[in-house]
């Protein structure tokens, strides 16, 4: 969330700053040194039992798409029954707490940060949200909307009302080229001109695959407006029939996250700064004010929110022909292809090479050894090879299944 933070935070103060530009008879020099170093902060604790998280990071303003972590700060929760929390920075630059710990109702939580220049940082004090449950996850497809993720959740005796989403998505990919066999190169002389081929069985399999992408940007919904207090038909997540997402078996695993009036409205304004111009205005200050705040300077900036959010998850699986699409096309241009002779290869993705022409033996000790083209069929005279992304899935994804993969 910092770097989009960030983002928005830039684009207003960059707006007023040509705006001070041309409203004044006096040429202004931009410079980067008139931009201050601003701590990001980036803190949802949940009513999980886990490991919890912070990130800290900063950015310069004028460069708001630049973002660096903030080393060694000392990070610690304290609640209101005088437990102490302490997080350590792991190898990714995050804040982990050292021991497991679940945020509880009826009990407020409070986040102290000192960076190693010894500035120290506090947010409000803040409690739990109410607790709701995602009641059903669910996919349809529409020829005007193409498939979208839908989100129900009942709020009527919890008084939930504004809401925060995020997703992880997985999606299995299935080269449609392969062979078990991988072709091995040996006694090379000349720079390759002649070389022996051998065939060995794959130790490793690269057909199967699968990816996983978090959510970007900011999804949110509210029901404060309504007269049942429930989402309905929430769309989560919208997928273009041809999306290759879609080829194979695909889950999206759905987090609800309920938020304070406080923290619904940050995210929001955060969003909109992003895509409504209209909100900057002269009295605009191009900076979204949050629940932390500097100890030792309150005039000091500091992006981001500490939030306290109770949090509901769930997962679903489908394919693409249990919501009535066709399957969508791979995502790498794999076809063989000739020209009208049908000896000239137009796909160069997908090869036949003959080992008795001097020029195609050459091309086909290029791609075996150095382009790390896959083996598919052949031997002797003619080989048929296919790029990596067209026969080995591994050299763009990874084939470590899931634990939680259904098929």
């Amino acid at each position: 969330m910092g770097r989009l933070i960030m983002r928005k935070i830039f684009k207003i103060i960059f707006v007023a700053t040509l705006f001070i530009c041309f409203t004044c008879i006096e040429e202004i020099e931009l410079e980067t040194q008139a931009f201050e170093s601003v701590l990001v902060v980036e803190g949802t604790i949940t009513n999980e039992f886990k490991f919890q998280e912070i990130k800290l990071s900063r950015t310069y303003l004028l460069e708001g798409n630049e973002q660096k972590l903030e080393n060694n700060a000392n990070v610690q929760i304290l609640d209101s029954q005088g437990n102490t929390y302490h997080f350590t920075q792991n190898t990714e630059g995050k804040y982990v707490s050292n021991i497991e710990f679940e945020a509880s109702q009826n009990m407020s939580y409070k986040l102290f940060i000192t960076t190693k220049n010894g500035k120290q940082y506090q947010s409000l004090e803040t409690n739990l949200t109410p607790i709701s449950q995602i009641n059903s996850l669910y996919a349809i497809y529409s020829d005007d909307q193409g498939v979208q993720i839908f989100v129900n959740s009942e709020n009527d005796i919890n008084g939930a009302q504004y809401f925060r989403y995020e997703y992880e998505e997985t999606h299995k990919i299935v080269v449609p080229y392969y062979s078990s066999l991988n072709a091995i190169i040996s006694n090379v002389q000349n720079f390759g001109q002649e070389y022996e081929i051998r065939l060995e069985p794959k130790t490793v399999d690269q057909r199967t695959c699968y990816t996983t992408n978090a959510s970007i940007g900011i999804i949110q919904t509210s029901t404060n407006q309504l007269d049942n207090n429930v989402v309905e038909r929430f769309v989560v997540r919208t997928l273009d029939k041809r999306n290759s997402l879609l080829r194979e078996r695909y889950s999206i695993l759905v987090k609800q996250y309920v938020q304070s009036f406080e923290a619904y409205n940050y995210y929001k304004i955060i969003k909109e700064l992003g895509i409504n111009e209209s909100l900057l205005s002269e009295s605009q200050p191009g900076y979204n004010v949050g629940n932390i705040e500097s100890i030792n300077n309150k005039n000091e900036k500091i992006a981001g929110y500490f939030e306290v959010a109770s949090v509901s998850s769930k997962r679903l699986f489908f394919n693409y022909f249990d919501v009535g699409i066709p399957q969508p096309k791979y995502p790498f241009d794999c076809e063989y292809r000739t020209d009208e002779t049908e000896v000239l290869n137009l796909n160069i993705n997908h090869l036949i090479l003959k080992y008795n022409y001097l020029d195609q033996r050459a091309k086909l000790y290029e791609r075996l050894s150095f382009d790390n083209y896959k083996y598919l069929s052949g031997g002797f005279d003619t080989y048929k090879i296919v790029s990596p992304q067209c026969g080995d899935c591994t050299s763009f994804s990874s084939n470590i299944k899931p634990e939680f993969w259904q098929e």
